[in-house]
């Protein structure tokens, strides 16, 4: 990895006190634009923006979820679920995607982190049936709110949470999580880098 992209990186992991998971992210980093080349996997198109729009985005999550077994909506390239389940090495993640391409790039890259914690489901959250409950569902892609709760509320274990990460808040989205019955949190997400207005919504 060249210098111009792990100085930032660096400077990022010791601004989320994550400076012992440097490697694997850095290798995460490189495999992803290895196949981002072939693949179209994310719409970055220099390393500062993969950074701040995609990595650091994504490891601000993790001060906002809590428990020992999580599910990624829509995780696309792994974002933010396998950087999150790459810094809790302890804790039991399940990535789930319906786009081939992405669940592969996933399996490749949980298989060449060594990984031990992470399942790769290829398959539509609502045709999903897990054995379990979960402690946290989180998506960075979830679209409307409404339609997250909808799809993700029947897996939750009693105290789960559904986390949804947003750019700026719509009062609408509050409205409708309320009205399904959630207490709703809102937190301002403290990102590293520069990417505009980001908040954590938090469903309980």
């Amino acid at each position: 990895m060249s210098e111009s992209v792990r100085d930032p990186l660096l400077r990022g992991l010791r601004y989320y006190g994550l400076e012992q998971y440097s490697v694997p992210i850095e290798r995460y980093i490189e495999l992803l634009k290895k196949w981002n080349r072939a693949y179209n996997l994310i719409a970055a198109t220099d390393d500062q923006t993969l950074l701040d729009r995609h990595i650091f985005d994504s490891l601000a999550a993790r001060s906002c979820i809590a428990g020992e077994r999580f599910m990624d909506v829509g995780t696309g390239a792994g974002l933010p679920g396998l950087l999150l389940a790459a810094t809790m090495p302890g804790r039991e993640w399940t990535l789930l995607d319906a786009n081939g391409k992405k669940a592969r790039f996933c399996e490749q890259a949980v298989m060449e982190l060594g990984l031990k914690n992470v399942v790769v489901v290829q398959q539509r959250i609502e045709n999903y049936s897990p054995q379990g409950c979960y402690d946290t569902v989180i998506s960075r892609a979830c679209g409307r709110v409404a339609g997250l709760i909808e799809m993700t509320r029947h897996l939750l274990c009693d105290g789960g949470c559904i986390v949804a990460m947003k750019g700026r808040m719509d009062p609408r989205e509050q409205a409708a999580a309320q009205q399904a019955g959630l207490r709703v949190r809102i937190t301002p997400m403290q990102i590293f880098g520069s990417i505009g207005q980001r908040h954590m919504m938090v469903l309980t």
